[in-house]
């Protein structure tokens, strides 16, 4: 199967695009590319779906994506302002010979490492998002040279979480468009039960058929995705409300403490507690 392939809106000035989309081009659909992606969510904050990789993005927050390397970054209210800037660019535009020299091996490896997915961390994600806001307004050299220096400061940084180790699969339209549904249709209703009988109709398969049809292209099966979704609304709320841990197991969709519990420790490696409480230490700073 060909993934679906978009072409660069490139012009006669430029090897790459920069460029700032803004609702409704924001809302581009669970989708993959030949494209490289540095991106910065500008407005607005949601859930990010990264190759198999399911959590929150807030504004702020940039991501180096790999070519091919399926991603939807879906906010959380349809009345949210959404925004991103977003460099995409090629190989090509280095040239092979370029990307060879021994002074270009840590973005070589950088690049190549971007297929897990790559999310930026305190001064690193500062620093880039800074570069990534002006990016737009640079031409020539400039902009090529900003682009080249956010690969060289993340390709020496270790303020960087890599997101996800699946191979990556390439999509045709037709399963780009059915996985979008299931998600979409997913974060509608994950706070409330759902039968899979209900998700494989979407797709117009059988529980079974759909069953083997989602783990063979998302790398897990769909009660897994689904509680990675609930779990990860629970951290949500778990960092930006005083809503009571019991409160919040039932608002991301879980219809007991100890099923609640358990999918988080096993997640998060830790209690929704210490969760908390952690985080709400290493943030103090910011209140």
């Amino acid at each position: 199967m060909k993934p679906l392939i978009q072409k660069l809106p490139l012009d006669s000035s430029s090897s790459f695009v920069a460029r700032t989309y803004t609702t409704p081009h924001f809302e581009t659909p669970w989708h993959q590319h030949e494209e490289y992606e540095l991106l910065i969510a500008a407005k607005g904050y949601g859930s990010a779906f990264i190759g198999d990789y399911i959590g929150a993005y807030q504004m702020g927050d940039v991501f180096l994506l790999g070519k091919n390397l399926p991603h939807w970054f879906r906010k959380k209210d349809f009345d949210m302002i959404g925004s991103s800037v977003v460099v995409q660019f090629t190989e090509d535009i280095f040239g092979e010979r370029f990307l060879s020299l021994p002074e270009m091996q840590l973005i070589r490896n950088t690049l190549h490492n971007a297929s897990q997915g790559i999310a930026l961390k305190g001064a690193l994600r500062e620093r880039i998002g800074k570069t990534l806001r002006m990016i737009e307004s640079l031409s020539g050299f400039a902009q090529l040279a900003a682009l080249l220096d956010c690969l060289h400061q993340i390709s020496i940084s270790d303020q960087i979480t890599y997101l996800t180790q699946s191979p990556i699969v390439s999509f045709s339209k037709q399963d780009q468009d059915r996985i979008h549904k299931v998600f979409e249709y997913t974060m509608q209703h994950f706070q409330r039960k759902i039968f899979l009988k209900d998700v494989a109709a979407l797709t117009n398969q059988s529980v079974s058929a759909f069953s083997h049809y989602f783990k063979k292209n998302t790398k897990k099966n769909y009660i897994q995705f689904l509680t990675e979704i609930r779990i990860s609304h629970a951290c949500k709320l778990l960092i930006t409300t005083e809503k009571s841990i019991t409160e919040i197991c039932y608002e991301s969709g879980f219809h007991n403490w100890s099923n609640f519990s358990q999918h988080f420790n096993t997640l998060m490696q830790q209690s929704p507690l210490k969760y908390r409480k952690e985080y709400l230490t290493t943030n103090a700073d910011k209140w």
